[in-house]
């Protein structure tokens, strides 16, 4: 199966059994060796889709004939996927989103696929969503793919504008960030080692011993030496706050995937006692 088919795959998987989208991405990968390129593109494809849906259908419910809930869930994700493509991901050529999509598709749901796929191209430029004069609701559900009751309930809580702003941030992709492990190398030597090997890094502004790298993927980094390991500041921030000490006994109540457990274990020096819960048994 190539990148696109699995990311459909997962997506399917989704809709059909609630599946938790990081486990079902999660499995994938293990089962699968894909190139740190290819991780990245398959991640982004389930990941945007799941983001951008509310969106998506939007624009899929203006371009089809057919109406949303006749259209097989298999070919709906293809749209999803091919649009998301299409509107989201500069790096990837239109043709070869065009192409990818279709050739997903069955020989049966092929044509209606390519004509929608191709209508948003000709259309892309007067295919407007809703404005805020219309109903602000609505353009803040659809533009930024956020539930309108959602919308509604931070407008009454911060305002229009800052509710715009903040559904606008939450959109926005994080640059990949890493938690030095200080029991083995200190942060300023970190970055020198990132910086020997051409690797864009520099430290996070909030978190002490955190790193925002820049041009690098996990491979890059090479996680399995142990000098660190994936975690964004605001979770490396909670750590800083919780400042457990050596000999320190910590419960650690929805743990998965352990980032905050392992950080509060570096700042104890492992040297006391974590225990670690969460509600899903399999995590």
């Amino acid at each position: 199966m190539n990148v696109r088919e699995l990311a459909l795959s997962v997506l399917d998987r989704i809709e059909k059994s609630k599946s938790y989208s990081n486990i079902a991405i999660d499995t994938v990968l293990k089962q699968h060796d894909l190139s740190s390129k290819d991780r990245a593109l398959f991640c982004r494809l389930v990941y945007g889709v799941i983001e951008r849906k509310l969106t998506l259908d939007y624009l899929i419910a203006r371009l089809s004939d057919m109406p949303m809930d006749k259209i097989e869930l298999s070919v709906l994700n293809i749209l999803r996927m091919g649009l998301y493509q299409l509107r989201f991901l500069d790096r990837i050529p239109a043709h070869a989103a065009l192409n990818e999509t279709v050739a997903l598709s069955s020989k049966r749901s092929r044509g209606f696929v390519n004509a929608l796929l191709r209508s948003y191209q000709r259309q892309r430029d007067e295919l407007l969503l809703p404005t805020k004069e219309q109903d602000i609701l609505q353009y803040l559900s659809v533009t930024y793919s956020y539930p309108e009751p959602l919308c509604k309930k931070l407008i009454e809580q911060y305002g229009t504008s800052e509710t715009e702003a903040m559904l606008g941030a939450f959109n926005r992709i994080p640059p990949m960030t890493v938690r030095t492990n200080t029991l083995k190398i200190s942060r300023t030597e970190l970055l020198e080692s990132f910086a020997a090997k051409g690797l864009e890094a520099s430290p996070t502004k909030n978190a002490p011993h955190g790193i925002r790298m820049g041009n690098a993927s996990p491979s890059d980094i090479q996680l399995d030496s142990g000098l660190c390991f994936v975690q964004d500041e605001a979770s490396q921030i909670a750590t800083a706050v919780l400042d457990a000490k050596p000999g320190d006994t910590v419960y650690d109540i929805c743990a998965c995937p352990g980032s905050k457990s392992f950080g509060a274990a570096l700042t104890m020096q492992n040297t006391g006692s974590i225990t670690c819960f969460d509600i899903h048994e399999n995590k």
